[in-house]
């Protein structure tokens, strides 16, 4: 595929999506790469950074609990009346 045709492609694409968060996406991913930006972490703070990778590395179901354990928890106010 050619680049004029790959740029076709691309506009007839971006023409049916009707979803403004899409479109928000994509702007801000074609501005970040057209900034020759090397890492979209190179503008945190090492703070931050660390803070991001220990949010990524955690589970997603860390906060979860078994429906008996949720059912324990919410026992008393079930009896309440």
């Amino acid at each position: 595929m050619t680049v004029l045709e790959r740029q076709q492609q691309l506009i007839q694409q971006i023409g049916g999506i009707n979803d403004e968060r899409i479109l928000t996406m994509l702007e801000e991913e074609l501005s970040y790469h057209l900034q020759k930006k090397t890492d979209i972490t190179d503008e945190l703070t090492p703070y931050e950074l660390s803070e991001l990778i220990t949010l990524a590395s955690e589970s997603s179901d860390k906060d979860t609990v078994s429906l008996n354990e949720y059912r324990k928890a919410t026992e008393r106010w079930r009896t309440i009346s």
